[in-house]
């Protein structure tokens, strides 16, 4: 069972293995009918990852995250017969992913142009990490390199200490928009093949979902030309005008917020609710105005020590004043704005009990988010060849003799 109803009628035919597996898993979200094929070593992410779930050899989070909703079937697309029955789901699919480094299923008969044959309306998208032509094409690639080639970052999360983890703000990007850009792709061409019959090869790669990331990134290096600072946008340190008003701080309790009194009403609000009207006086001072930011992000950090977080909360929403939570992992986990949002569902898993994960930012009205459980490896074999393809259970039972299905 999918999370919503809203691509039920829509079958995906999946060959996917670790961050490509995301595509698949945002589809059965949204409601597709996803059919994620397995070989004998089955998909390594859900072991990757740490911690593991129930026991040290445990699921992964990843897993849980990225292969809900879904069925598996044991198939081996090395032999004949199991490529002919990938023939035969791809037929009565309209769309398959190939979520591993790029042309695999060409090189085994069954890419774009071997499918299309049978399924001109076949929607095939390949996920990998460098795509399927350029200089790299046949170069393996993992997730923290994606970002390292998009100038985002080149630091890979696991070589930090625990430490060093707990206080970081690094989020890896490329291995987690790329999912999201191959679904908004496929999804495209799905509604195009509905309408005309015409199947499309889409590619996305987790290099290229990082380097397309930012709005400005390699764009400023490409217009130098023709580019110019934006008066007042930055103060004689570098530093945004008016940082200070737009950071977080923390409170009197310990936890932190994230003060947003930048536009000049809100700022105004926040002096007269601190009766500290002296402070816009600051600006008018004639000092260099980075000396100013400096001066009121020092005495906002001693402001915001008088009261605990939920005294500011209360305050910013009477007055209306933005301000936020500058949440940790723990403190989201109790958010009640987050919870209020429906953002988590319980699952039963076996030999642990009732786990709560995180759904989906995707919200809809009498629809709530409750989609089955990752599955085992191989669990839907004897049932989608039975229903999908009339393959009885004899036979089914020799093709699994003959290392055909798993």
């Amino acid at each position: 069972m999918s999370g919503y109803d809203f691509l039920n009628g829509v079958r995906v035919l999946e060959v996917a293995h670790l961050g490509p597996s995301s595509l698949g898993g945002y589809l059965a979200d949204m409601g597709a009918e996803v059919i994620k094929i397995e070989g004998v070593d089955g998909d390594p992410v859900r072991h990757s990852s740490s911690p593991a779930i129930g026991s040290p050899d445990g699921v992964s989070f990843l897993h849980l995250r990225w292969n809900r909703g879904k069925k598996s079937v044991g198939l081996s697309l090395k032999s004949p017969g199991g490529a002919e029955l990938f023939r035969k789901l791809a037929a009565k699919s309209d769309v398959v992913i190939e979520g591993m480094r790029a042309g695999v299923l060409d090189r085994l008969g069954l890419g774009y142009e071997d499918l299309r044959a049978v399924a001109p309306h076949l929607v095939f998208c390949s996920l990998s990490g460098l795509g399927r032509d350029g200089p790299y094409h046949t170069l393996g690639s993992h997730g923290p390199s994606f970002d390292a080639f998009g100038a985002l970052s080149s630091t890979n999360p696991h070589s930090l200490t625990a430490a060093e983890r707990e206080t970081s703000n690094f989020a890896p990007v490329g291995m987690h928009a790329m999912g999201l850009n191959a679904a908004l792709g496929t999804l495209a061409a799905v509604l195009r093949a509905k309408r005309t019959g015409h199947g499309a090869l889409i590619e996305v790669t987790g290099a290229e979902s990082a380097a397309h990331w930012l709005p400005e990134g390699v764009n400023t290096v490409l217009n130098e030309g023709v580019l110019h600072e934006r008066p007042g946008f930055y103060n004689s340190a570098g530093r945004m005008a008016l940082w200070s008003r737009l950071c977080a701080y923390e409170t009197r309790d310990g936890q932190k917020l994230f003060f947003q009194g930048m536009y000049e009403k809100f700022w105004q609000r926040f002096c007269a609710l601190v009766d500290r009207h002296d402070l816009q006086a600051r600006y008018e001072s004639g000092k260099d105005p980075a000396d100013v930011d400096e001066e009121i992000h020092g005495e906002l950090a001693k402001i915001f020590l008088t009261r605990d977080f939920d005294d500011w909360m209360q305050c910013f929403l009477e007055h209306d004043i933005p301000g936020g939570p500058a949440n940790s992992p723990r403190t989201l986990a109790s958010d009640p704005h987050f919870l209020a949002r429906h953002n988590t569902y319980e699952m039963e898993h076996p030999g642990v009990g009732t786990l709560t994960l995180t759904g989906t930012p995707v919200k809809t009205p009498g629809q709530p988010f409750a989609p089955s459980a990752a599955p085992a490896q191989w669990e839907h074999t004897d049932d989608v060849l039975g229903n999908l393809l009339g393959i009885g259970a004899d036979e089914v039972k020799r093709l699994r003799q003959a290392n055909t299905v798993f």
